[in-house]
């Protein structure tokens, strides 16, 4: 196809948005179907017209207006300020354990206007579906022991859940995970909606709301 002045891959398998001149197009991922636009992204209520469009809204969501609640994904919470960074983070992954340290050694000041609310999710395996089965086991009766097992690395002081206890949360937050597009941990929303895969390089940078 000529004239193409822009293509930008879409956060849903298989489909990309495309731009000439003033028209869109929407592509599936063989280059065999074309859809023309625009599209309706239901997630923020808004049209797509454009790819500046696409670039505005697919980094981010609309926490809100999803009515996404942390607590039904058994999140454990570290501060209390009013504005909440959702963290998703499996019990299991190293990387995970490296921005559980760089938050806990955040200052106090640092860290007053936040809630960084961390939402076990089991990627990497059934030692990963135990470990977060289990802490989500315990946070219904003890939550600080819970966070306090899961930001110091101590897993193996979880005690081992019984019956179903601890997996309605995983399994909630294993269907929102997929319906966000998350593949990979840690993975970070921001408290104005914008979406983080890895380790921000600078983390109160990212927060804020600069390029990190």
């Amino acid at each position: 196809m000529k004239g193409i002045d822009g293509l930008r891959r879409l956060p849903i398998q298989g489909v990309s948005i495309m731009q000439s001149g003033e028209k869109i197009f929407f592509v599936s991922a063989n280059g065999r179907y074309v859809f023309l636009g625009p599209a309706i992204d239901l997630w923020h209520g808004e049209r797509l017209n454009s790819l500046a469009d696409a670039d505005r809204l697919t980094g981010r969501i609309d926490i809100g207006r999803l009515k996404l609640n942390a607590s039904d994904l058994g999140a454990l919470d570290v501060g209390d300020g009013t504005r909440e960074i959702l963290v998703f983070v499996d019990p299991m992954c190293p990387h995970c354990a490296t921005l559980l340290d760089q938050i806990q050694v955040l200052s106090p000041a640092q860290r007053t206007p936040y809630r960084f609310r961390l939402i076990p999710l089991a990627l990497l395996g059934a030692d990963s579906i135990a470990a977060a089965v289990n802490l989500n086991c315990l946070a219904a009766s003890d939550r600080a022991a819970a966070t306090q097992a899961l930001l110091t690395h101590t897993l193996e002081t979880v005690p081992t859940a019984q019956e179903r206890c601890g997996q309605g949360a995983l399994q909630r937050a294993l269907v929102t995970a997929h319906l966000l597009g998350i593949s990979t941990v840690p993975f970070l929303i921001a408290p104005d909606g914008r979406l983080q895969p890895g380790i921000p390089a600078d983390l109160l940078t990212w927060i804020a709301g600069g390029e990190a």
